[in-house]
């Protein structure tokens, strides 16, 4: 899956979240801006599901600062590609 992929699996996923069709310019845009009543703190909890859920990964809810990563759609795309390279290289070395 390249990053592309990646960004895009996870703009699908945040539109449909927020009920909105987010586009590659939005992805850059705090989502709590785009829509504050659907991406509260509750909000980040179901995307943090869906995204774990979606891209097979897992999400450490401190460790990994949800206020930083979940901030954006490319902010959330750059996790996941971090957490599946990890994936990645441990198959690799197993």
């Amino acid at each position: 899956m390249t990053p592309d992929d990646i960004r895009d699996q996870v703009r699908t996923l945040v539109s449909r979240l927020l009920g909105a069709d987010l586009t590659p310019a939005q992805d850059e845009l705090p989502l709590a801006g785009i829509d504050p009543d659907k991406y509260d703190s509750l909000g980040v909890l179901d995307c943090v599901a869906g995204v774990e859920q979606e891209l097979g990964i897992s999400v450490d809810l401190v460790d990994d600062d949800l206020r930083v990563t979940f901030r954006s759609v490319a902010s959330i795309a750059a996790l996941a590609g971090r957490k599946l390279a990890d994936a990645r290289a441990l198959e690799w070395q197993l």
